[in-house]
């Protein structure tokens, strides 16, 4: 979209170009020393200042005077033609005619001087400021932005005891004969004659007595299966990373995606 600009009571007109209406909220017009600029407010908040494509559109008026500018020019040249022709023919004329060879050579330089008097504004105004303002070039900038990245792990079965045998005793009760005066065990084989010992010794009565006792009388093997318990083990730990975007130009704000 083009926006053409005029300044009230002035025949002039300022150009801008590459306004986009979809990606523009608000323009502003505003003068700085005689040179009208747009200041762009852009949908996603960000603002830019467009100078005109041309610094004023010549108006019919100025058009009007380049072409009498050139006529006159043209008028001038054609006389310098002349007057240079008349002095050449003339100093070539006898001695007698030179006074009037003088005084026609003056004619001639007067008409120089004066077309060389001439105000210099028609040169001047001829000269049209045509320079247009260079293309705006995007600076895209990449945008990033942190993403978090959960951490990452697995559980395995971790071994907290090794598979082992164990011997376990085996036990029965058994019948003890006990002396009842030294507490020594008897058996059927000699109850008799130490009970007999303790009575010709006098040291005791010679009584016995039976006792009942748990007593080992083998061994069993028990196998004991290897013990596991389940251990979290990290893969990979929690982390950040930048993540592209898109890209923004850093002169004007304009975006554009990945």
């Amino acid at each position: 979209m083009d926006v053409k600009v005029g300044l009230q009571n002035q025949d002039r007109t300022f150009v801008f170009k590459d306004v986009d209406p979809a990606d523009t909220k608000k323009v502003d017009v505003s003068l700085k020393e005689d040179k009208v600029n747009l200041d762009v407010t852009k949908k996603d908040g960000t603002t830019a200042t467009l100078t005109p494509s041309e610094d004023s559109a010549k108006t019919e008026e100025e058009k009007k005077e380049e072409q009498e500018v050139k006529q006159e020019e043209k008028k001038e040249e054609k006389k310098e033609e002349t007057a240079k022709t008349d002095s050449s023919n003339k100093s070539n004329t006898s001695d007698s005619k030179k006074d009037n060879t003088a005084s026609t050579t003056n004619t001639s330089s007067n008409k120089n001087n004066s077309s060389s008097s001439k105000p210099s504004n028609s040169s001047n105004s001829s000269t049209s400021n045509n320079s247009k303002p260079a293309e705006h070039t995007h600076n895209w900038v990449a945008q990033y932005k942190t993403v978090n990245v959960p951490e990452k792990g697995h559980n395995e079965q971790v071994l907290v005891q090794a598979a082992y045998d164990e011997q376990v005793p085996v036990t029965e009760m058994k019948a003890f004969d006990i002396c009842n005066d030294c507490g020594a065990e008897l058996n059927s084989s000699n109850v008799d004659s130490h009970v007999k010992n303790h009575m010709m010794n006098g040291t005791g009565n010679g009584g016995w007595h039976t006792e009942w006792r748990e007593t080992v009388v083998g061994y069993k093997t028990v196998h004991h299966d290897a013990v596991y318990e389940t251990r979290y083990v990290v893969d990979s730990p929690a982390t950040t990373k930048q993540e592209l975007t898109g890209y923004k130009c850093s002169s004007c704000g304009k975006t554009k995606a990945n």
